[in-house]
């Protein structure tokens, strides 16, 4: 990565995830003049692994950075830079005035790619914990459970669906509803019980055993709720403010609606990666920000580029 920033370029792609760099990539690869923001803020840090990426399951979520972030090294026309975006609005040209780390930089299109945030259970131990026998994801993380006693944690309305997605692969499912007061409607406990899955009414204060050797939950009163893994589902939150500032129209769960290009309601703004609806995967990630890169670059034909990026015609060489 590079402190340097350049006064202006074709793309602003603000996000160094997956989808973030698998549209920088090609950006590149069609000589797009881009700038990457990366905040470093990746959601599946924490994880040991990222899984199902056809033919590099396992890796780890550093190893596929790394081999991200070296594989831009070919496209000079790509700039990486570790940082923030705290604002970008679009100036009455069409052009989009972003600042990064404090400097203003001007694009003609923009990616957001800035995920999610996810609210994280205070418990004892969580941050020990996390990625090796804690867990957000059942479809990363679920197979590592199979056979295995699973505890979850969380009093939404969506915890019972999010808790039987674990029963493909766990022996037993546990949920903690880490409320005092009892939770889930009477139809949801009933289908829960049939599929034996349990739930404990009570709130969770600590993680107990060794990472990677986990015993179970401790709730307030001093219960033990034993389990092999936890996995937890509170809320997690769009990072969405600058799509907000930039207009973009968001779905009934702060979303960012995009057509089948990546494209936002806003010209000229791109999204792509978890800030969208649907699979939040690395694998879907990847694709979306290579739909987005690519659109975002083939949106500048006919237009005048910095640098050496081509601008080409935008007439169709064919007859008729």
């Amino acid at each position: 990565m590079t402190p340097e920033l350049p006064p202006a370029v074709d793309v602003l792609v603000v996000g160094g995830g997956p989808a973030g760099l698998s549209a920088a990539t090609w950006l590149g690869r069609y000589r797009r003049s881009t700038l990457v923001v990366d905040a470093g803020q990746q959601r599946n840090l924490p994880a040991d692994h990222a899984h199902g990426l056809l033919g590099r399951d396992p890796a780890t979520p550093q190893q596929l950075l790394a081999e991200a972030r070296a594989g831009l090294a070919q496209y000079p026309e790509v700039v990486l830079h570790h940082g923030t975006v705290s604002s970008v609005r679009k100036d009455e040209s069409g052009r989009f005035c972003a600042v990064v780390d404090g400097t203003e930089v001007s694009a003609l299109r923009v990616v957001l790619a800035t995920g999610v945030r996810d609210r994280v259970p205070e418990l004892a131990g969580i941050q020990d914990h996390y990625g090796t026998d804690v867990h957000h994801c059942p479809a990363c993380d679920g197979p590592a459970a199979q056979d295995q006693v699973v505890i979850v944690l969380g009093s939404g309305d969506q915890v019972p669906a999010y808790a039987a997605e674990l029963l493909d692969w766990a022996d037993t499912v546990r949920i903690v509803t880490d409320s005092a007061d009892p939770c889930f409607a009477e139809d949801q406990r009933a289908a829960l019980a049939d599929h034996g899955a349990q739930v404990v009414d009570g709130v969770a204060e600590a993680l107990v055993g060794e990472p990677g050797a986990l015993v179970g939950v401790q709730l307030a009163g001093g219960e033990l709720v034993e389990g092999d893994k936890v996995f937890f589902s509170y809320a997690h939150h769009p990072t969405h403010e600058l799509a907000l500032e930039l207009g973009c129209e968001l779905d009934h769960e702060g979303g960012v609606v995009v057509n089948g290009f990546q494209l936002t309601s806003v010209e000229g703004v791109y999204a792509a990666g978890d800030i969208t609806a649907g699979l939040q995967l690395v694998p879907i990630a990847l694709g979306k920000g290579t739909a987005a890169g690519v659109a975002c670059a083939t949106s500048l034909r006919g237009h005048p580029t910095h640098g050496a990026s081509p601008a080409p015609p935008t007439r169709r060489f064919r007859s008729g």
